[in-house]
């Protein structure tokens, strides 16, 4: 079977799971993927009360309206079903979208347009003090959050699919507000620690390249369904930034390579030192390759094209630069961490979703550069993702971490609740037309 078959019948699984799963509890009203991998059990009320269904992610519930508005799109040509199979599944995606997107709307106003981290489905903010005890947040802090990107940036999709202007002008104020904070330094993040190997609490003066990495998602919708001269000036900023203080293009700073690319900077610009580590993340300097890429290929002002254009010669080598830093290739997947001054790996569990994003990242970046020997990061990533993570006899779902020696673990990334097909499929959605070029 070609890759692409393989890869567009996993994402189908995926899919269908997700619509049963809603379908099985009518009056939730929230996308559920409340689910342990690889056993596949439910959570349920034994469980920490941060899994269980009463309390949800804003997280979760925005990139999961753009994941479904993602796969509205790719079913209108999906090889693998009839006419009717896509008629039925595109109505039913635009049902899920609109109720969820409603009940999210009903819990924002509670809270003067505002999400955190952690809810209850009454809409009560929540964060994990110490003792990972539930405590209300109140005031929310910054002028927006993670929480706030994803879903605004989701917002704009799924309203844009479901053809509500008035929503979909909502959406756009909501993430210009994100991306203004995003470019003022008045954006904090509001991810809560699971993990001690992966510290994501905010820090006062530390300024994270993610951040500005994830709204390149959002300004290419916006590219794509709104203002585009507005979200592609937005775009330039964010890649400018990235490229300016996050990555070496020049000789400084002396002890780096050129292409390192560092996580966090100071408030004077400086790359932040954690105990005297560089720290980079492999995964989230090859979801900016993707994300970047998406919006370059939009550019259309004279600016926007002399950006692409000069940025163009070196994106190959980038990118590879990027999976060497990261890549494991015995267990196969891509290291949480890496320290850019020893050249050794801080934290070796590797989430799943590096791969999917990888696999977007070397694609789209054949099709910038014509660079076709960046294939094999395709292939490779996608053969680790496979046999490592996918879990055929639990929906195609992917398992969320492995260590070192390959083993599943009972690490949790981000959140508990398992990738509604943001990660993966969006980023397997946006790759396929490429990997189908190549015959793949």
């Amino acid at each position: 079977m070609l890759l692409a078959d393989r890869l567009e019948k996993m994402m189908l699984d995926v899919l269908d799971a997700i619509i049963e799963r809603y379908d099985r509890n009518p009056d939730y009203f929230f996308i559920d993927t409340k689910l342990a991998l690889p056993s596949g059990r439910d959570f349920g009320d034994d469980d920490p009360w941060y899994t269980r269904r009463d309390t949800i992610y804003p997280w979760i519930q925005g990139r999961g309206i753009e994941s479904l508005a993602g796969h509205w799109e790719w079913l209108a040509t999906c090889p693998l079903l009839t006419a009717e199979q896509r008629r039925a599944r595109r109505r039913k995606l635009k049902t899920i979208m609109a109720e969820v997107v409603g009940n999210m709307e009903r819990l924002r106003r509670k809270n003067h347009g505002r999400l955190f981290f952690l809810m209850t489905t009454d809409g009560t903010l929540l964060r994990m003090n110490e003792k990972g005890v539930a405590e209300p947040v109140d005031p929310v802090p910054g002028a927006a959050n993670y929480s706030d990107l994803f879903y605004a940036k989701g917002l704009m999709r799924a309203a844009a699919v479901l053809g509500d202007d008035k929503m979909l002008s909502r959406a756009a104020n909501y993430f210009r507000r994100v991306v203004t904070a995003v470019l003022n330094e008045s954006f904090i993040t509001d991810q809560q620690m699971f993990d001690p190997k992966n510290p994501v609490l905010a820090v006062p003066g530390k300024s994270l390249q993610g951040i500005k990495m994830i709204a390149l998602g959002g300004t290419a919708i916006g590219m794509q369904i709104g203002d585009r001269d507005f979200w592609e000036r937005r775009a330039m900023a964010l890649i400018r930034h990235i490229f300016n203080k996050h990555i070496k293009m020049g000789d400084s700073p002396a002890e780096l390579r050129r292409f390192d690319y560092w996580e966090a900077i100071d408030p004077a610009g400086a790359p932040w030192l954690d105990n005297g580590r560089l720290i980079c993340d492999p995964g989230h300097t090859l979801e900016f390759v993707g994300l970047s890429l998406k919006n370059l290929v939009r550019f259309r002002t004279p600016a926007g094209r002399r950006l692409a254009d000069q940025l163009r010669p070196c994106y190959a080598d980038f990118l590879r630069h990027q999976f060497a830093n990261g890549y494991a290739a015995g267990p196969g997947g891509i290291i949480k961490s890496f320290d850019l001054l020893s050249r050794q790996p801080v934290n070796t569990d590797m989430p799943w979703w590096s791969l999917p994003e990888t696999i977007r990242a070397a694609a789209l970046a054949i099709d910038f550069t014509g660079d076709e020997s960046l294939k094999e990061i395709v292939t490779v990533c996608a053969e680790d993702f496979f046999r490592g993570y996918v879990r055929p006899e639990c929906h195609s779902m992917a398992v969320q971490t492995r260590d070192a020696a390959g083993n599943v673990v009972a690490v949790i990334p981000a959140t508990p609740d398992v990738d509604p097909g943001y990660h993966t499929n969006l980023s397997l959605i946006d790759a396929i037309p490429v990997i189908r070029k190549m015959g793949l």
